[in-house]
């Protein structure tokens, strides 16, 4: 399927704007387009450093600088999703309580401004501020349907959402609001427990994948290398200038597809443990970079320890 220049914009817009709209609801103190800036200069800024550290230390063709920018640049472009997802896995924490606590005040008899200002004064954190924002907007001549409209299109959650749209149903039907709050309450804290235990129960398979990923593959990779670099340095003397030459051409080829094949490997291993462990392709951001970091920290470990061990045996 071919887009047309003006779609291509269109879409560019739209993530600018989601973007815009992640950096606003985590309330940094930069705008989107500054910090996509601030985090592209300290990418930058910390491939340069891995240059300079790969080029004096390690004294090789390497993608080490690149790994560790690719690994910054993600990690950095990818905070303020990661914020907001924090500030809406605890609002969602809290809903149930909230819930709770409206639906008690509505069986006392008071109004749905009053159930919102026992949310507001409680102490549930981001929850009891944007609900401070509708309950305002509530003073101020909006309906109810509206405030609480805005209130769930501001968190962007699923879970939200749908107890909203519930909501509102229920008090343009007039069904008694109070009982289903009540049992939204309850169905809104068992389907944030399985959440949590969804988390419990794949933890040895997310371990595996950390291990697999960071640990044991870079090491087998790094050992496969300091091998190579060794028969390498054995055969040297026994080649012409051109041999050489040619050998190491090859040599650092093979390298680099050594160290590619480990990057995709990460972040296949990022990917996967996204979806493991939150359901979510987006919530591998975080793994990945941190994940690729720890590899090749322990490919050149390995790599630099076993092929110290194998120069001191021969």
């Amino acid at each position: 399927m071919e887009y047309s220049t003006k779609d291509v914009i269109f879409m560019e817009v739209g993530l600018l704007k989601k973007y815009e709209d992640w950096v606003s609801f985590s309330r940094m103190k930069f705008n989107a387009i500054t910090w996509i800036i601030i985090s592209i200069v300290i990418s930058v800024v910390i491939g340069l450093g891995a240059f300079t550290f790969s080029l004096f230390l390690l004294q090789g063709v390497t993608l080490l600088p690149f790994a560790f920018t690719f690994a910054s640049l993600v990690l950095f472009l990818g905070y303020p999703y990661l914020k907001t997802e924090s500030i809406i896995d605890s609002i969602e924490n809290n809903f149930s309580d909230a819930l709770k606590q409206m639906a008690d005040t509505l069986k006392a008899g008071d109004t749905y401004e009053s159930a919102l200002r026992e949310v507001v004064n409680a102490e549930y954190g981001r929850l009891s501020e944007e609900m401070a924002i509708a309950l305002r907007r509530l003073e101020e001549g909006e309906n109810i349907d509206t405030a609480l409209r805005g209130f769930s299109e501001r968190i962007n959650s699923r879970l939200i959402r749908r107890t909203i749209v519930i909501i509102l149903d229920s008090i343009k039907t007039g069904s008694s609001l109070a009982e289903i709050l009540d049992n939204i309450s309850d169905d809104v804290r068992d389907i944030y427990k399985l959440k949590e235990e969804r988390k419990s129960s794949t933890t040895m398979q997310f371990m595996f994948m950390v291990a697999a990923g960071g640990f044991i593959a870079p090491l087998i990779f790094g050992e496969v290398t300091a091998i190579m670099g060794l028969f390498s340095d054995i055969t040297l003397s026994a080649l012409t200038k051109g041999q050489i030459i040619a050998s190491d051409e090859l040599s650092n080829y093979i390298f680099i597809l050594i160290q590619g094949y480990l990057i995709i490997e990460v972040i296949a291993s990022g990917v996967m443990m996204g979806i493991i462990r939150e359901g979510k392709i987006n919530k591998s951001i975080i793994y990945i970079p941190a994940l690729l970091l720890i590899a090749f920290i322990m490919y050149y470990a390995a790599t630099i320890g076993i092929g110290m061990m194998l120069s001191g045996a021969f």
